[in-house]
């Protein structure tokens, strides 16, 4: 942790690394632990002082949260323990406006004369002017005042701000380690929901408490025929389940990739079998194409002109791919 002599540390945290791994809960169990009035020896929060309990009813007078607001009736994907929704959100950014508001917050002394802290998360998720109001705090930060910034896409900010933060990476943990605790945590399937979730442990856990499984499933059987028709695959789609099926068909297609190249199958070993028979006829030029097309896809999922369109555009490239056809 930074230190700062005269008393509570002062600074800027970065932590860095995929979603699903705990970032977010990391990050409040800190603020939580700066912020306890009788924190143990390895800055643990005690869970029992006034500060503690005003932490855990999100009314702490010293601690303050930046993040995206959502568009109604959609969650953001988090990292954190208590699960949450599994589509990708549609998250707006963090404005200059928001960052702009803390300087109130900033410059009044701590209510409990103790240190303040300061969560932005995505932090990469900060308007240009935003991360430029965020900046010039961080260049002189406040006494007793810690930012942790949480991101998924670190390399997404900028390198100034980057480099006046502490920056703390969490990998992703051993697949051994996450499917013990997926077992412990009574996942059905949990090789399965690792593999789906990117092998993020805490994304398996929310993936397999919705009803991913089923509509993954239902997809998947419809992508495993081997005379799969573009009609029947786009009707059975909803349009407003476009990144899902986004997400669901680009992890197929590596899959094939995968077969073809180095025979190993990475996000859905349950449809090994039915994946190399239609890897064996599948055309290698259309593949790498749809793949590169479903990446390039991802950044404009939010705002597509026409969902419908979209699909069964996929639908058709993908019939055309594992029978061979010319585009």
């Amino acid at each position: 942790m930074l230190q700062n002599r005269s008393g509570p540390p002062t600074g800027a945290l970065l932590l860095a690394g995929p979603p699903g791994v705990g970032k977010r809960a990391f990050a409040r169990a800190l603020a939580q632990g700066i912020l306890c009035a009788d924190a143990r020896a390895g800055g643990e929060a005690c869970g029992a002082c006034t500060s503690c309990r005003l932490f855990a009813d999100d009314s702490h007078p010293d601690f303050r949260v930046l993040e995206p607001e959502m568009d109604e009736g959609r969650a953001e994907q988090t990292d954190g323990s208590s699960g949450a929704a599994v589509a990708p959100a549609r998250e707006r950014s963090i404005l200059v406006g928001q960052v702009r508001a803390l300087t109130d917050f900033l410059f009044i002394a701590s209510q409990f004369a103790g240190a303040k802290v300061v969560l932005i998360q995505p932090a990469d998720r900060l308007q240009s002017s935003a991360a430029s109001a965020l900046l010039k705090t961080l260049e002189e930060p406040p006494a007793r005042t810690v930012f942790i910034l949480v991101a998924d896409h670190p390399h997404r900010l900028p390198p100034t701000i980057r480099s006046r933060c502490f920056r703390i990476d969490f990998p992703l943990p051993p697949r051994e380690a996450s499917l013990q605790w997926l077992e412990a945590e009574g996942v059905e399937e949990p090789e399965i929901a690792l593999a789906q979730a990117g092998f993020a442990p805490l994304t398996a856990v929310a993936l397999s408490r919705s009803d991913f499984p089923l509509r993954r499933r239902a997809l998947s059987e419809l992508l495993a025929s081997s005379d799969a028709d573009s009609a029947k695959l786009a009707a059975a789609v909803d349009p407003g389940e476009l990144p899902f099926v986004c997400q669901v068909l680009q992890r197929w297609c590596y899959d094939l990739l995968s077969l073809r190249l180095a025979g190993a199958v990475r996000y859905n070993p349950d449809y090994a079998e039915k994946l190399r028979r239609l890897a064996d006829k599948a055309d290698v030029r259309q593949l790498l194409s749809l793949i590169q097309e479903l990446a390039a896809a991802a950044g404009t999922l939010e705002h597509p002109l026409n969902p419908r369109l979209v699909i069964e555009h996929l639908a058709i490239r993908y019939t055309r791919m594992i029978s061979r056809q010319q585009p």
